[in-house]
Parts: structure tokens; sequence; C-alpha cells
């Protein structure tokens, strides 16, 4: 992490000066693989993306470092208590939507102040709160997904993934009821924020290590996937296949299949959709 040469600037970036909106920084983890690109966190990558929204729609300024977790810079140590915990914000400058407080040197290093720090910047996305019902509504339907992601990784006798398969097939149920672009509508949400990363990391570390593939007949969660990857705020935040994939390198109960090496590879990002029935494909 370089303190003078962000990883990520909007064009729009914070200067402190004129600008009445929220300005803060975002740190996320860092690259296992080259330690300076954005890593595999998927909540991470979940605050980048609300982040990155708001300030498509002016609600906010803001920059983003990468962190290595166990080499964080002095400075930032400086700065934040909790060093093994990511993502953390600091205010730069601006007011608290809500109260009017100045939110400069606010320091938000667990997940409840990460997401208090968003609400509060938050002025006019009603659809990036957790608290918005159709978001509690969505989030139900996935509750279980990363946890029975894992589940499956680290069972070498489980080879079908039949838990998985259940919860990829409720959402593609949700989807289709609903009939939006993404689950709540035709613009992305907080519980988009949330369930596009890990169905990023279902994709490709289930692929590697496992063999398992997301049926081609889930038509509805194909395109609200091909619907994610044609977003500027899923698609600048994502992370490489190999920084996935070696993120549970050391979880994962079998060997990677094949000739998948991440750490030897050039990055690759799988955003390619298959062709199915309902969805154009590449």
């Amino acid at each position: 992490m370089s303190d003078d040469k962000p990883f990520y600037e909007p064009e729009d970036h914070p200067d402190g000066e004129t600008d009445d909106k929220p300005c803060f920084e975002l740190y996320i983890k860092a690259s296992s693989i080259d330690g300076e690109t954005k890593g595999s966190c998927p909540i991470c990558q979940q605050w980048f993306m609300v982040a990155y929204i708001l300030a498509e729609n002016k609600n906010v300024s803001f920059r983003v470092y990468t962190v290595q977790a166990n080499m964080p810079p002095k400075s930032f140590k400086d700065r934040v208590s909790s060093h093994n915990k990511y993502p953390v914000v600091i205010g730069l400058s601006g007011k608290n939507a809500n109260s009017g407080a100045d939110i400069t040197d606010i320091v938000a290093d667990d997940f409840d102040e990460v997401e208090s720090f968003f609400e509060s910047v938050n002025f006019d996305c009603p659809k990036l709160k957790r608290i918005e019902m159709a978001n509690g509504l969505a989030l139900k339907i996935f509750e279980d997904l990363y946890k029975h992601f894992n589940g499956y990784l680290q069972n070498q006798h489980d080879l079908e993934g039949r838990t998985l398969l259940t919860d990829l097939r409720n959402i593609n149920s949700f989807l289709e009821e609903q009939g939006h672009m993404f689950l709540n509508g035709s613009t992305l949400s907080y519980a988009d924020c949330v369930l596009l990363p890990r169905l990023q990391h279902v994709r490709v570390a289930a692929k590697a290590y496992k063999n398992f593939e997301i049926p081609h007949d889930l038509t509805a969660l194909w395109k609200y996937m091909e619907n994610g990857y044609q977003t500027n705020a899923f698609l600048a935040t994502l992370p490489s296949d190999q920084d996935i994939v070696l993120h549970y390198e050391k979880k994962a109960a079998t060997k990677l299949q094949g000739s998948f090496k991440p750490t030897l590879q050039k990055r690759t990002f799988s955003t390619e959709i298959p062709v199915v029935d309902g969805v154009n494909g590449e």
C-alpha cells in the first residue's frame, strides 16, 4: 500500500476543499499474489461496490487503498485499532447525512461500524441500505449460500454439492418470480452488492476445486450474473480468478483440478456467460 498512490480513485476524487459531499478512504485487503491489486475478500468487494454506486449517484467521493493484512503500513496502524478486519473506512471531510455531524477522522473498522458509516453518508440511495424491506427479503433467500459453499469445499466426500445446488435453485426461483434485472429492480441494491461477489466465488472456486459448475438450466441466475458483469460497480471491483482460487487454498479439502496454478498464471476474470436459453452468452 502506498499512502500517496491510491489503488482506485474516481475521476471525481475527494479534495476536501469546496465539495460538501462526504469524502472518505476505503481500505480493502490486497491481493495475496502481488500484495498491491485488489484482493479476493467478498466483504471488501461488497463495500467497494456500495461506495462505487454512491459515488456514481454523486453522494460521496472516495479513494481505495489495498492493504496486506499481515503487513499494514505504519501510517495505517497508527490510525486503526484493529489490523485484522477489513474493510476499514476513514472519514476525510463532510457531514453525516442524518445528524449533520462532521465525519472527519471517523474510523470504522468492524462490520457494524462500516455499515453504519455507509448509512450515514447515503443521502438519497435507499436501495443501498440493508434495512430497506426489499433488501431484507432478498437477503433471506441466500443467507446460507456462502456458508454452504464453504462447507462444500471443505468436505472431500461431498461430490455433488446438493445443499449448494438447493441454494442456487432458490435464488434462481426468486429471480424468476421477481422478473427484474437485479434482486430488487433495474438497478443494483445492497442485496446485489452482497450476492454478486459470493456468486463469483462459487463460480470460480467451486470449478477449480470440485469441477462444479452452476447448472446451465438456472437461466434466471445466469442472466442475473450477466447483468451484473455489465455494471461498472461489479466489473471494476471484481477480483481475478487467480486471487479467488488462492483464497480457498488452505480451506478446500480437495486439490486444484487440472493445471490451474493461481500464482503462476496471468490474471483472468471469468465474465463470460454460457450459451443457454434466454441468455446471450459470449
